[in-house]
């Protein structure tokens, strides 16, 4: 059986983070501005220093590659634990069907 890995994710000791990202709006509407115009000019250097200098402004704002990785950690880990307590595992962009097992996990 495979082993948890636990980079991001806490499973089975404890279930993920929930992030609760906004929408840009007025507050933060002219740095995200400025950000975009520096990235078009290809002054990436400058968009560093303004992101690191704004993190807890902007951190609503930004999904990263650190919270799609701690995703598919978390994705894999269900897995383990699903698969080790005899669980079935589907995923479906379609709503559950009527007649599934109770022990069943569904990710859509």
């Amino acid at each position: 059986m495979a082993n948890y890995t636990n980079e991001y994710s806490k499973l089975p000791h404890q279930i993920m983070d929930r992030h609760n990202f906004k929408d840009v709006d007025n507050s933060v509407a002219l740095l995200v501005n400025q950000i975009k115009t520096l990235q078009a000019q290809g002054k990436y250097d400058k968009v560093n220093s303004i992101i690191k200098s704004n993190k807890e402004n902007l951190k609503q704002y930004c999904l990263s590659a650190e919270h799609f990785n701690a995703l598919d950690e978390e994705t894999r880990n269900l897995e383990i634990l699903t698969k080790s307590k005899k669980q079935s595992i589907y995923y479906s962009e379609d709503i559950e069907p009527d007649v599934v097992s109770v022990s069943d996990v569904w990710i859509s």
